[in-house]
């Protein structure tokens, strides 16, 4: 079954997710970052999963505009669903759910939170204030969990 992994990556969290879910899932599986290629044509696919990072509560807008514009395509595959998040417990969730719609996030086999990794270096100036303001958080760190990107990997495979 081949199987496409479409993100969407500001600063490079998003992408390396995809790349570790990619290395888990095995070589029939390719990846695209909505933000630098165009829109993969879907029909050649079993599974697609969608994943994007949370920016001030909300998911990158490129992934909205597509998971709403193939909405009914991507209701005759194999769907999975994750978000690279600093929130935790019922907020992560709720930001989770929020960023996709309704029926997509009903019908995915597994929807997942995989954490943050944030590279300060990357972050435009606005994106550091406000993070050191809202966050307390004044340096990199480390928050992907790779745990929860295998357990999402072997839900996908299993189904």
């Amino acid at each position: 079954m081949k199987t496409i992994i479409i993100y969407t990556s500001k600063y490079g969290c998003t992408e390396k997710a995809a790349y570790l879910l990619k290395n888990q899932l095995g070589e029939e599986t390719e990846v695209v970052n909505l933000m630098l290629a165009k829109e993969p044509t879907l029909e050649r696919y079993n599974t697609v999963i969608l994943g994007g990072s949370i920016y001030y509560g909300k998911i990158q807008k490129q992934m909205t505009e597509f998971a709403t514009k193939y909405q009914n395509e991507l209701g005759k595959k194999r769907i999975g669903l994750f978000i690279c998040a600093g929130a935790k417990g019922e907020q992560a969730t709720q930001e989770l759910k929020s960023s996709f719609p309704e029926e997509l996030y009903n019908q995915s086999i597994t929807k997942e939170v995989f954490g943050d990794e944030i590279y300060e270096k990357k972050l435009s100036l606005l994106d550091r204030l406000v993070l050191r303001m809202v966050k307390g958080k004044n340096k990199s760190v480390n928050g992907l969990s790779e745990e929860t990107i295998e357990r999402f990997a072997f839900a996908m495979k299993k189904w």
